[in-house]
């Protein structure tokens, strides 16, 4: 015989609630004791309880839904599935499920937002690649909409945001270089116009000024062209550097192989230092200088914050900035 639908009423019964109790605790409602909502999912996990989305969102307006809106750039970071797996890991055991939508090509980027937003696909949103004054932010400030932004603004009121020290991490790679005894330093920066090239820029200008040194931010080449125009930039103007100071680790095969090529020795010529997420630099067998951001536990907190305020609406928006970690060799084979 088969075993008949599970159901809230089903639920009720198994823990002794009353119905409005386990129809809170399955909808996440801040008003239900933790200690309370733990014990009807693990009653709804035995006896195998699926919920009605569509009658869900019909009663409450709710989709359970979290929309992470891609900047179609990141497809070729080598760590940008950990970022995803992270926000989507950070929602296990909630009530919450994760789509990803990919921003359109056009420079329109509130269109796919827009799309989101309009036909209530979601509850809250992460997005990427913020801007000094990003109108994603003030879009989804007027609509109302829980979001978390990976990257800082400068807009008023301050919004949820995770973000990596960026520009402690580019005035780290200028002291360690300076400690080199290096003395002509660039930094390669992605495309501009986003609070991490701002903040990129404006760590390693300070720092040079603290060592005396003039430092160049290039302009006429960036991080995200494709390797091929990376690798004949650096071919050409590598010997006026003798530091230098990478902000992706995707290009680093095409720049280290251009680097070589024009004749020099990493190390002996020239040092590189790259911020990186996944390990890729560390098989490049070149003596590199590496410094790690940890991506998945970036992902992570995005989903965490954004669920923080799906269960405390009220609170103050969280601000998380990591610090980077030392700055170490990724290869060594001829240490001093």
């Amino acid at each position: 015989m088969k075993t008949p639908k599970a159901t809230t009423q089903t639920i009720a019964e198994a823990t002794g609630l009353s119905l409005a109790t386990v129809s809170r605790a399955l909808a996440g409602s801040p008003q239900v004791l933790p200690g309370t909502r733990a014990r009807v999912l693990e009653a709804a996990k035995a006896l195998h309880f699926v919920r009605d989305r569509a009658a869900v969102r019909l009663k409450t307006g709710k989709t359970h839904v979290l929309a992470f809106l891609v900047n179609r750039s990141d497809a070729n970071q080598p760590a940008f599935k950990d970022l995803m797996l992270g926000i989507s890991d950070a929602l296990q055991g909630t009530d919450y499920h994760l789509i990803v939508m990919p921003e359109g090509t056009d420079t329109n980027r509130l269109k796919a937002l827009r799309h989101v937003v309009e036909n209530k696909l979601a509850d809250g949103v992460v997005i990427t690649h913020t801007m000094p004054d990003d109108a994603r932010v003030h879009y989804l400030q007027k609509a109302s909409l829980p979001f978390v932004s990976h990257g800082r603004t400068h807009i008023t009121p301050a919004h949820a945001y995770v973000d990596f020290a960026n520009e402690r991490y580019a005035a780290d790679a200028v002291h360690t270089l300076y400690a080199q005894g290096r003395r002509r330093l660039a930094i390669l920066l992605p495309e501009s116009g986003g609070t991490f090239w701002e903040y990129l820029s404006s760590g390693f200008r300070a720092a040079c000024a603290t060592c005396g040194l003039e430092g160049r931010v290039v302009q006429d080449m960036d991080m995200d062209q494709s390797p091929e125009k990376i690798y004949q930039w650096t071919r050409a103007h590598v010997h006026a550097f003798d530091g230098l100071v990478l902000t992706r680790e995707a290009p680093v095969i095409a720049l280290t192989t251009a680097v070589l090529d024009a004749g020099l020795r990493l190390r002996q010529d020239l040092d590189l230092v790259v911020k990186y997420s996944s390990h890729m630099p560390r098989y490049v067998r070149q003596p590199l200088l590496g410094c790690f951001e940890d991506i998945y536990r970036t992902g992570t907190s995005l989903g965490a914050n954004l669920v923080h305020q799906m269960t405390a609406p009220a609170g103050a928006p969280q601000h998380i900035l990591f610090q980077p970690p030392p700055i170490e060799s990724l290869y060594d084979p001829d240490p001093r």
